[in-house]
């Protein structure tokens, strides 16, 4: 497990080098990575693939907000490569993998495990942008 959120930190970094991230923020993307990665592994053995991403995808997003304020950075420019530890590649490659070999069974079981990473990424990353507007809404007023 160590090693795979390793490799997700290396993954996260090269990325965000190759999409130009701005350098001071680099640091901030890999431990965002960490962060996404290590709930998100430690989780995933004691719920599914949905409440996995989704508290992960809420951790991050809240991490990032924090980092983005600090260094005054639009969050986007930390949230995007942050997530990709998320992304659930190796489901969609076996999804597509046993569609073209007409295994509709395993075809069905990597589908249904890509719908609910996807649905979790996206739900979390709903959930923690509305409590954070609630924050700052409550915060001014």
């Amino acid at each position: 497990m160590i090693l795979e959120i390793l490799y997700c930190i290396i993954g996260t970094l090269a990325f965000a080098i190759t999409m130009k991230a701005p350098k001071k923020s680099l640091i901030f993307i890999t431990i965002g990575a960490a962060i996404s990665a290590s709930v998100e592994r430690i989780l995933s053995g004691f719920y599914g693939d949905f409440i996995s991403c989704l508290l992960s995808m809420v951790c991050l997003s809240f991490f990032c907000e924090l980092m983005a304020r600090i260094l005054k950075v639009p969050t986007t420019v930390m949230l995007m490569p942050s997530t990709i530890p998320l992304l659930p590649g190796s489901s969609i490659y076996y999804a597509m993998f046993y569609a073209i070999q007409s295994d509709t069974r395993q075809f069905v079981i990597y589908a249904k495990a890509t719908l609910f990473a996807g649905l979790g990424i996206a739900l979390g990353a709903v959930i923690s942008s509305t409590l954070i507007k609630m924050i700052n809404y409550y915060k001014i007023n």
